[in-house]
Protein backbone atom coordinates (compact mmCIF):
# COMPACT_ATOMS: atom_id res chain seq x y z
CA UNK A 1 0.00 0.00 0.00
CA UNK A 2 1.26 3.02 -0.95
CA UNK A 3 1.01 6.89 0.40
CA UNK A 4 -0.99 8.00 -3.03
CA UNK A 5 -3.70 6.04 -2.07
CA UNK A 6 -4.70 7.25 1.06
CA UNK A 7 -3.59 10.83 1.30
CA UNK A 8 -5.06 12.90 -2.40
CA UNK A 9 -3.30 15.70 -1.41
CA UNK A 10 0.11 13.81 -1.98
CA UNK A 11 1.52 14.76 -5.43
CA UNK A 12 4.88 12.89 -6.18
CA UNK A 13 6.46 15.85 -8.23
CA UNK A 14 5.97 18.04 -5.15
CA UNK A 15 9.78 18.50 -4.32
CA UNK A 16 8.34 19.98 -0.80
CA UNK A 17 7.52 17.01 0.90
CA UNK A 18 9.47 14.28 2.96
CA UNK A 19 9.12 10.59 3.70
CA UNK A 20 10.51 9.13 6.73
CA UNK A 21 9.79 5.65 8.02
CA UNK A 22 10.33 7.18 11.89
CA UNK A 23 12.43 9.87 13.11
CA UNK A 24 15.71 9.48 14.37
CA UNK A 25 16.31 10.17 17.83
CA UNK A 26 19.60 9.98 17.89
CA UNK A 27 20.56 12.01 15.34
CA UNK A 28 17.61 14.99 15.72
CA UNK A 29 19.32 17.24 13.52
CA UNK A 30 19.42 14.79 10.30
CA UNK A 31 15.26 15.86 10.37
CA UNK A 32 15.13 18.87 12.78
CA UNK A 33 16.69 20.86 9.73
CA UNK A 34 13.76 19.71 7.40
CA UNK A 35 12.01 21.93 9.22
CA UNK A 36 14.06 24.51 9.68
CA UNK A 37 14.63 24.84 5.69
CA UNK A 38 10.91 24.34 5.14
CA UNK A 39 10.17 26.91 7.00
CA UNK A 40 13.01 29.56 5.55
CA UNK A 41 11.41 28.28 2.36
CA UNK A 42 8.06 28.03 0.91
CA UNK A 43 6.72 25.67 3.58
CA UNK A 44 6.50 21.66 2.66
CA UNK A 45 4.91 18.35 4.39
CA UNK A 46 6.44 16.15 6.29
CA UNK A 47 5.39 12.29 6.30
CA UNK A 48 5.91 10.21 9.22
CA UNK A 49 5.74 6.05 8.76
CA UNK A 50 6.27 6.22 4.66
CA UNK A 51 9.53 4.76 2.75
CA UNK A 52 11.38 7.69 1.27
CA UNK A 53 12.08 6.08 -2.15
CA UNK A 54 8.50 4.00 -2.94
CA UNK A 55 6.53 5.99 -0.28
CA UNK A 56 5.47 2.49 0.87
CA UNK A 57 3.19 2.67 3.63
CA UNK A 58 5.08 1.24 7.26
CA UNK A 59 2.91 2.92 9.49
CA UNK A 60 2.84 2.88 13.34
CA UNK A 61 0.42 1.44 16.46
CA UNK A 62 -1.47 4.24 18.16
CA UNK A 63 0.92 3.89 20.99
CA UNK A 64 4.46 4.66 18.70
CA UNK A 65 1.90 7.51 16.81
CA UNK A 66 2.19 9.80 20.24
CA UNK A 67 5.66 8.59 20.68
CA UNK A 68 6.63 10.03 17.79
CA UNK A 69 4.67 13.08 17.59
CA UNK A 70 6.17 14.02 21.30
CA UNK A 71 9.34 13.02 20.10
CA UNK A 72 8.80 15.81 16.90
CA UNK A 73 7.56 18.37 19.26
CA UNK A 74 10.39 18.45 21.81
CA UNK A 75 12.60 18.56 19.68
CA UNK A 76 11.84 21.29 17.62
CA UNK A 77 10.89 23.31 21.02
CA UNK A 78 14.63 22.50 22.12
CA UNK A 79 16.51 23.18 18.70
CA UNK A 80 14.45 26.48 17.62
CA UNK A 81 14.20 29.93 19.17
CA UNK A 82 11.42 30.82 16.96
CA UNK A 83 8.89 27.73 15.46
CA UNK A 84 7.19 28.27 12.39
CA UNK A 85 3.37 27.67 12.54
CA UNK A 86 3.21 23.40 12.21
CA UNK A 87 0.07 21.55 11.49
CA UNK A 88 0.06 18.06 12.64
CA UNK A 89 -2.56 15.11 11.68
CA UNK A 90 -2.79 11.55 12.06
CA UNK A 91 -3.88 9.62 8.90
CA UNK A 92 -5.24 6.14 9.79
CA UNK A 93 -5.37 3.35 7.16
CA UNK A 94 -6.22 -0.07 7.40
CA UNK A 95 -4.12 -3.04 5.92
CA UNK A 96 -4.40 -6.43 6.09
CA UNK A 97 -7.58 -5.75 8.81
CA UNK A 98 -5.04 -4.24 10.96
CA UNK A 99 -5.40 -0.25 11.71
CA UNK A 100 -2.36 1.48 10.90
CA UNK A 101 -1.79 5.12 11.66
CA UNK A 102 0.57 7.64 9.41
CA UNK A 103 1.50 11.38 10.49
CA UNK A 104 1.64 14.32 8.42
CA UNK A 105 3.19 17.59 9.62
CA UNK A 106 2.52 20.90 7.31
CA UNK A 107 5.11 23.29 7.75
CA UNK A 108 4.24 26.86 7.33
CA UNK A 109 6.69 29.09 5.54
CA UNK A 110 7.80 31.51 8.66
CA UNK A 111 7.31 35.00 9.16
CA UNK A 112 10.21 35.35 10.97
CA UNK A 113 13.61 34.92 8.96
CA UNK A 114 15.71 33.25 9.03
CA UNK A 115 14.99 29.96 11.29
CA UNK A 116 17.58 29.54 13.33
CA UNK A 117 18.98 25.76 14.57
CA UNK A 118 21.08 25.17 17.26
CA UNK A 119 22.78 22.18 18.24
CA UNK A 120 25.68 21.77 20.54
CA UNK A 121 25.60 25.43 21.07
CA UNK A 122 26.49 26.03 17.13
CA UNK A 123 23.40 27.80 15.10
CA UNK A 124 23.06 26.64 11.66
CA UNK A 125 20.69 28.05 9.01
CA UNK A 126 19.47 25.64 6.23
CA UNK A 127 17.17 26.26 2.66
CA UNK A 128 15.19 24.09 1.30
CA UNK A 129 16.48 23.47 -2.62
CA UNK A 130 14.55 20.94 -5.36
CA UNK A 131 13.93 18.33 -2.82
CA UNK A 132 16.95 18.63 -0.70
CA UNK A 133 17.49 20.56 2.71
CA UNK A 134 21.35 21.93 2.93
CA UNK A 135 22.91 24.62 4.70
CA UNK A 136 22.05 28.56 3.85
CA UNK A 137 24.78 30.33 1.59
CA UNK A 138 25.80 33.86 2.88
CA UNK A 139 23.60 35.47 0.06
CA UNK A 140 20.61 33.17 1.04
CA UNK A 141 20.97 34.56 4.48
CA UNK A 142 21.01 38.40 3.83
CA UNK A 143 18.32 37.96 1.11
CA UNK A 144 16.08 36.00 3.74
CA UNK A 145 17.24 38.87 6.43
CA UNK A 146 16.54 41.80 4.03
CA UNK A 147 13.36 40.49 2.73
CA UNK A 148 12.35 40.14 6.33
CA UNK A 149 9.73 42.96 7.17
CA UNK A 150 7.48 41.36 9.52
CA UNK A 151 6.93 44.04 12.59
CA UNK A 152 7.65 43.40 15.70
CA UNK A 153 5.82 41.56 18.25
CA UNK A 154 4.64 44.41 19.93
CA UNK A 155 4.16 46.51 16.94
CA UNK A 156 1.55 44.21 15.29
CA UNK A 157 -1.87 44.66 15.10
CA UNK A 158 -4.82 42.29 17.10
CA UNK A 159 -8.44 42.59 16.10
CA UNK A 160 -9.28 44.07 19.75
CA UNK A 161 -10.53 46.96 19.82
CA UNK A 162 -9.25 49.62 22.46
CA UNK A 163 -11.87 50.43 25.02
CA UNK A 164 -10.48 52.71 28.34
CA UNK A 165 -11.99 50.61 30.52
CA UNK A 166 -10.13 47.72 29.60
CA UNK A 167 -7.01 49.19 31.48
CA UNK A 168 -7.55 50.31 35.11
CA UNK A 169 -4.24 48.57 36.05
CA UNK A 170 -1.86 50.65 33.86
CA UNK A 171 -3.93 53.80 34.45
CA UNK A 172 -3.27 52.80 38.20
CA UNK A 173 0.68 52.62 37.59
CA UNK A 174 0.94 55.61 35.27
CA UNK A 175 -0.81 58.08 37.84
CA UNK A 176 1.04 56.66 40.79
CA UNK A 177 4.18 58.00 38.36
CA UNK A 178 2.80 61.14 37.18
CA UNK A 179 0.79 63.30 40.16
CA UNK A 180 -2.47 61.51 40.07
CA UNK A 181 -2.92 62.27 36.25
CA UNK A 182 -4.40 59.58 33.96
CA UNK A 183 -3.18 59.67 29.82
CA UNK A 184 -5.90 60.58 27.54
CA UNK A 185 -6.67 58.42 24.44
CA UNK A 186 -4.93 60.95 22.34
CA UNK A 187 -1.73 60.73 23.89
CA UNK A 188 -2.06 56.80 23.91
CA UNK A 189 -2.71 57.10 19.71
CA UNK A 190 0.46 59.34 19.65
CA UNK A 191 2.31 56.47 20.80
CA UNK A 192 1.14 54.05 18.69
CA UNK A 193 -1.38 51.93 21.26
CA UNK A 194 -4.05 51.20 18.75
CA UNK A 195 -4.04 52.16 14.82
CA UNK A 196 -6.23 54.46 12.96
CA UNK A 197 -9.53 51.95 13.45
CA UNK A 198 -8.89 51.65 17.26
CA UNK A 199 -7.17 47.94 17.16
CA UNK A 200 -5.23 47.54 19.53
CA UNK A 201 -1.46 46.71 19.08
CA UNK A 202 0.19 43.32 20.75
CA UNK A 203 2.50 45.24 23.05
CA UNK A 204 -0.63 47.52 23.96
CA UNK A 205 -2.85 44.13 24.66
CA UNK A 206 0.35 43.41 27.06
CA UNK A 207 -1.19 45.97 29.16
CA UNK A 208 -4.77 45.16 29.44
CA UNK A 209 -6.57 43.67 32.19
CA UNK A 210 -8.65 41.05 29.90
CA UNK A 211 -5.10 39.37 29.07
CA UNK A 212 -4.55 35.86 29.84
CA UNK A 213 -2.14 34.99 27.50
CA UNK A 214 1.38 32.66 28.24
CA UNK A 215 4.05 35.20 26.78
CA UNK A 216 4.32 36.75 30.11
CA UNK A 217 4.89 33.76 32.14
CA UNK A 218 7.20 34.46 35.21
CA UNK A 219 8.41 32.07 37.71
CA UNK A 220 9.44 33.28 40.84
CA UNK A 221 11.68 30.62 43.07
CA UNK A 222 13.63 31.07 46.77
CA UNK A 223 16.35 28.93 47.50
CA UNK A 224 18.17 28.10 50.70
CA UNK A 225 21.43 28.72 49.45
CA UNK A 226 23.76 30.13 46.95
CA UNK A 227 22.98 27.60 44.07
CA UNK A 228 20.39 26.33 41.75
CA UNK A 229 21.19 22.79 41.25
CA UNK A 230 22.09 21.70 44.80
CA UNK A 231 20.36 23.48 46.79
CA UNK A 232 16.85 23.19 48.48
CA UNK A 233 13.88 25.07 47.28
CA UNK A 234 11.53 26.48 49.74
CA UNK A 235 9.01 28.02 47.70
CA UNK A 236 8.51 28.92 43.59
CA UNK A 237 5.31 30.52 42.17
CA UNK A 238 4.49 30.77 38.69
CA UNK A 239 2.20 33.86 37.17
CA UNK A 240 0.91 34.96 33.89
CA UNK A 241 -0.60 38.61 33.38
CA UNK A 242 -0.77 41.66 31.59
CA UNK A 243 2.57 43.59 32.18
CA UNK A 244 1.53 45.65 35.47
CA UNK A 245 0.44 42.88 37.21
CA UNK A 246 2.90 40.79 36.32
CA UNK A 247 5.31 43.15 37.56
CA UNK A 248 3.56 43.57 40.75
CA UNK A 249 3.92 39.68 41.02
CA UNK A 250 7.67 39.98 40.96
CA UNK A 251 8.04 43.10 43.41
CA UNK A 252 5.54 41.86 46.19
CA UNK A 253 7.54 38.27 45.98
CA UNK A 254 10.59 39.88 46.33
CA UNK A 255 9.78 42.24 48.67
CA UNK A 256 8.29 39.68 51.31
CA UNK A 257 11.08 37.76 51.02
CA UNK A 258 14.30 40.41 51.26
CA UNK A 259 16.25 40.73 54.45
CA UNK A 260 16.54 43.95 56.21
CA UNK A 261 19.39 44.87 58.46
CA UNK A 262 21.87 47.85 59.12
CA UNK A 263 25.56 49.21 58.53
CA UNK A 264 27.22 49.81 62.25
CA UNK A 265 29.31 53.30 61.28
CA UNK A 266 31.34 55.20 64.10
CA UNK A 267 28.60 57.74 65.01
CA UNK A 268 24.68 55.69 63.75
CA UNK A 269 22.99 53.17 62.58
CA UNK A 270 22.23 52.72 58.80
CA UNK A 271 19.36 50.66 57.92
CA UNK A 272 19.37 48.51 54.59
CA UNK A 273 17.50 46.53 52.51
CA UNK A 274 18.77 43.61 50.34
CA UNK A 275 18.22 45.56 47.25
CA UNK A 276 17.84 48.94 46.49
CA UNK A 277 14.34 49.76 45.29
CA UNK A 278 15.24 52.06 42.25
CA UNK A 279 18.03 49.18 41.33
CA UNK A 280 15.36 46.47 41.95
CA UNK A 281 12.32 48.16 39.89
CA UNK A 282 14.74 49.01 36.96
CA UNK A 283 15.80 45.45 36.70
CA UNK A 284 12.20 44.14 36.72
CA UNK A 285 10.99 46.68 34.45
CA UNK A 286 13.74 46.08 31.76
CA UNK A 287 13.34 42.34 32.59
CA UNK A 288 9.94 43.04 30.95
CA UNK A 289 10.23 45.59 28.24
CA UNK A 290 13.71 44.11 26.70
CA UNK A 291 12.20 40.26 26.32
CA UNK A 292 11.61 38.29 23.63
CA UNK A 293 8.23 37.77 23.25
CA UNK A 294 8.48 35.90 20.38
CA UNK A 295 10.20 32.97 22.23
CA UNK A 296 7.19 30.21 22.69
CA UNK A 297 7.11 28.27 25.97
CA UNK A 298 9.32 30.94 27.87
CA UNK A 299 9.47 32.64 31.00
CA UNK A 300 11.44 35.18 33.12
CA UNK A 301 13.03 33.30 36.22
CA UNK A 302 13.32 34.87 38.80
CA UNK A 303 15.54 33.19 41.92
CA UNK A 304 16.14 34.49 45.41
CA UNK A 305 19.51 32.87 46.61
CA UNK A 306 20.97 33.88 49.77
CA UNK A 307 23.60 35.86 48.50
CA UNK A 308 21.82 37.56 45.77
CA UNK A 309 19.17 37.82 43.05
CA UNK A 310 19.18 36.61 39.37
CA UNK A 311 16.45 38.16 36.99
CA UNK A 312 16.28 36.18 33.74
CA UNK A 313 14.58 37.13 30.86
CA UNK A 314 14.39 35.28 27.03
CA UNK A 315 16.04 36.85 24.40
CA UNK A 316 19.57 37.99 24.34
CA UNK A 317 19.82 42.09 25.03
CA UNK A 318 19.11 43.34 21.40
CA UNK A 319 21.80 43.39 18.57
CA UNK A 320 24.17 43.10 21.43
CA UNK A 321 24.84 39.32 21.21
CA UNK A 322 26.54 36.83 23.68
CA UNK A 323 28.02 39.04 26.93
CA UNK A 324 30.05 38.03 29.33
CA UNK A 325 29.62 39.28 32.60
CA UNK A 326 30.27 43.01 32.72
CA UNK A 327 29.95 45.53 35.87
CA UNK A 328 29.90 48.60 33.73
CA UNK A 329 27.10 49.13 33.54
CA UNK A 330 26.48 52.76 32.55
CA UNK A 331 28.53 51.73 29.09
CA UNK A 332 26.13 48.72 28.41
CA UNK A 333 24.14 49.79 25.04
CA UNK A 334 21.58 48.63 23.88
CA UNK A 335 18.93 48.75 21.45
CA UNK A 336 15.06 48.11 21.63
CA UNK A 337 13.18 44.98 20.76
CA UNK A 338 9.80 46.65 21.67
CA UNK A 339 9.76 49.36 20.88
CA UNK A 340 5.93 50.21 21.92
CA UNK A 341 6.61 48.38 25.25
CA UNK A 342 9.24 50.42 25.83
CA UNK A 343 7.49 54.01 24.70
CA UNK A 344 4.53 53.13 26.89
CA UNK A 345 6.81 52.21 30.12
CA UNK A 346 8.83 55.90 29.05
CA UNK A 347 5.57 57.27 28.61
CA UNK A 348 4.66 56.09 32.31
CA UNK A 349 7.69 57.28 33.52
CA UNK A 350 9.05 53.77 34.10
CA UNK A 351 11.66 54.25 31.82
CA UNK A 352 14.52 56.18 30.51
CA UNK A 353 13.74 57.39 27.02
CA UNK A 354 17.43 57.87 26.72
CA UNK A 355 18.52 54.46 27.55
CA UNK A 356 18.27 51.46 29.66
CA UNK A 357 18.48 52.52 33.24
CA UNK A 358 21.17 49.86 34.28
CA UNK A 359 23.42 53.41 35.48
CA UNK A 360 20.90 53.57 37.69
CA UNK A 361 21.31 50.09 39.47
CA UNK A 362 25.08 50.46 39.12
CA UNK A 363 24.63 53.32 41.50
CA UNK A 364 22.34 52.16 43.67
CA UNK A 365 25.52 49.85 44.51
CA UNK A 366 28.32 52.62 43.86
CA UNK A 367 29.23 52.65 47.88
CA UNK A 368 29.21 48.75 47.83
CA UNK A 369 32.62 46.53 48.54
CA UNK A 370 33.73 44.58 45.13
CA UNK A 371 31.59 41.45 46.52
CA UNK A 372 28.52 43.45 46.24
CA UNK A 373 28.37 45.18 42.63
CA UNK A 374 25.81 44.31 40.50
CA UNK A 375 26.39 42.75 36.78
CA UNK A 376 24.55 41.72 33.89
CA UNK A 377 25.83 38.90 31.37
CA UNK A 378 24.12 37.20 28.01
CA UNK A 379 23.95 33.45 26.68
CA UNK A 380 22.23 31.22 24.76
CA UNK A 381 19.17 34.10 23.88
CA UNK A 382 18.92 34.85 27.52
CA UNK A 383 19.97 37.71 29.59
CA UNK A 384 19.99 38.06 33.23
CA UNK A 385 20.41 40.86 35.64
CA UNK A 386 21.99 40.04 39.14
CA UNK A 387 22.22 42.19 41.79
CA UNK A 388 23.96 40.85 45.11
CA UNK A 389 22.36 40.99 48.69
CA UNK A 390 23.75 43.64 50.91
CA UNK A 391 22.06 42.78 53.61
CA UNK A 392 24.63 38.99 53.17
CA UNK A 393 27.96 40.11 54.23
CA UNK A 394 29.81 37.55 52.12
CA UNK A 395 28.78 39.02 48.59
CA UNK A 396 29.18 37.22 45.31
CA UNK A 397 32.26 36.07 43.65
CA UNK A 398 33.18 33.42 40.78
CA UNK A 399 34.44 30.19 42.25
CA UNK A 400 37.23 27.99 41.06
CA UNK A 401 35.21 24.96 40.00
CA UNK A 402 33.30 27.50 37.66
CA UNK A 403 36.38 28.11 35.82
CA UNK A 404 37.61 26.39 32.49
CA UNK A 405 40.90 27.07 31.56
CA UNK A 406 41.28 26.69 27.41
CA UNK A 407 44.93 25.96 26.94
CA UNK A 408 47.33 23.56 29.60
CA UNK A 409 49.03 25.89 31.70
CA UNK A 410 52.76 24.60 31.23
CA UNK A 411 54.38 24.31 35.02
CA UNK A 412 51.03 24.42 36.68
CA UNK A 413 50.15 24.65 40.21
CA UNK A 414 47.93 23.66 42.38
CA UNK A 415 47.04 27.29 42.60
CA UNK A 416 46.10 28.29 39.10
CA UNK A 417 42.74 27.95 39.33
CA UNK A 418 41.89 29.56 42.72
CA UNK A 419 44.03 32.60 41.61
CA UNK A 420 42.45 32.81 37.93
CA UNK A 421 38.89 32.93 39.75
CA UNK A 422 39.69 35.08 42.15
CA UNK A 423 40.56 37.20 39.78
CA UNK A 424 38.21 37.05 37.20
CA UNK A 425 36.64 39.94 37.11
CA UNK A 426 38.38 42.13 40.21
CA UNK A 427 42.15 43.49 40.23
CA UNK A 428 43.90 42.34 42.64
CA UNK A 429 47.39 43.00 44.47
CA UNK A 430 49.44 39.82 45.22
CA UNK A 431 49.53 39.99 48.71
CA UNK A 432 45.53 39.98 48.46
CA UNK A 433 45.91 36.69 46.08
CA UNK A 434 48.25 35.23 48.45
CA UNK A 435 45.88 35.65 51.25
CA UNK A 436 43.03 34.12 49.80
CA UNK A 437 44.90 31.14 48.47
CA UNK A 438 46.38 30.65 52.30
CA UNK A 439 49.93 31.25 50.85
CA UNK A 440 53.08 32.74 51.61
CA UNK A 441 53.52 36.20 49.54
CA UNK A 442 57.00 34.85 49.13
CA UNK A 443 59.21 34.78 45.84
CA UNK A 444 58.30 31.55 45.10
CA UNK A 445 54.67 32.85 44.75
CA UNK A 446 55.88 35.61 43.18
CA UNK A 447 57.10 33.12 40.39
CA UNK A 448 53.41 30.89 40.31
CA UNK A 449 52.25 34.73 39.56
CA UNK A 450 54.59 35.39 36.80
CA UNK A 451 53.90 31.82 34.88
CA UNK A 452 50.41 32.63 34.42
CA UNK A 453 51.94 36.36 32.89
CA UNK A 454 54.15 34.74 30.72
CA UNK A 455 51.49 32.10 29.33
CA UNK A 456 48.64 35.37 29.19
CA UNK A 457 46.58 33.53 31.68
CA UNK A 458 46.82 36.94 33.80
CA UNK A 459 46.76 40.52 32.81
CA UNK A 460 49.48 42.69 35.25
CA UNK A 461 48.93 46.44 35.18
CA UNK A 462 50.11 49.00 37.70
CA UNK A 463 47.75 51.23 40.31
CA UNK A 464 50.27 53.88 41.20
CA UNK A 465 53.63 51.69 42.27
CA UNK A 466 51.52 48.64 43.05
CA UNK A 467 51.09 45.37 40.52
CA UNK A 468 47.56 44.20 40.17
CA UNK A 469 46.29 40.89 38.29
CA UNK A 470 43.48 40.31 36.34
CA UNK A 471 42.69 36.94 34.45
CA UNK A 472 42.20 37.28 30.93
CA UNK A 473 38.44 36.22 29.79
CA UNK A 474 39.76 35.33 26.07
CA UNK A 475 41.50 32.14 27.36
CA UNK A 476 39.61 31.92 30.83
CA UNK A 477 35.96 30.94 30.97
CA UNK A 478 33.24 30.79 33.03
CA UNK A 479 30.86 27.47 32.58
CA UNK A 480 27.20 28.19 32.04
CA UNK A 481 24.93 25.71 33.63
CA UNK A 482 21.79 25.00 31.61
CA UNK A 483 18.26 24.29 33.54
CA UNK A 484 16.89 21.87 30.50
CA UNK A 485 13.15 22.42 32.24
CA UNK A 486 12.67 26.32 31.22
CA UNK A 487 16.00 27.08 29.12
CA UNK A 488 17.27 29.27 32.28
CA UNK A 489 21.02 29.82 32.32
CA UNK A 490 23.09 31.47 34.91
CA UNK A 491 26.71 31.42 36.35
CA UNK A 492 26.92 28.80 39.54
CA UNK A 493 28.37 31.07 41.93
CA UNK A 494 30.04 30.57 44.99
CA UNK A 495 30.98 33.06 48.38
CA UNK A 496 34.17 34.33 50.08
CA UNK A 497 33.75 36.69 52.78
CA UNK A 498 34.74 39.98 51.97
CA UNK A 499 35.51 40.97 55.75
Amino acid sequence: MYLNEIDPNYLIENTQFECKVKLDEKNPLSWVKTVGGFANSKGGIIYLGVEDKTNKLIGFTKEEIDKEKNLFYNQIKQHMANIPTILSNVIPYKINGSERYLLKFVIKESEIKPIIIKFNEMPMIFKRRDGYTNAATIEEISQMSLSFKSPSFDEQVTDITYRREDFSDFFNFYSIRNNGNYPTDKELGSIGFFNNDMKLKRGAYLFSDNYKGEETKVVCSLYRGITRGDDYIISSNSYSGNLIRVYNFINEYIQARMNHGFIKMSDRRVDVDSYPNRALFEAIINSLAHRDYFLSNSQISVDLFQNRISISSPGSLFNTGDLDMTFDLHALLSSRRNELISKIFVFSKAMEAKGTGFEKIEDDYKNADSYHKPYIFSKNNQFTIILPDLTNENGVMVDSDRIIIVNKIENSSRFDSSILSYCYSIKRTAKEISEYVHASNSTFFRNILQNLVNQKYLDVSKEGNTSVYLSNQDIVKLKWCGIAINSHLLIQLNIKKCF
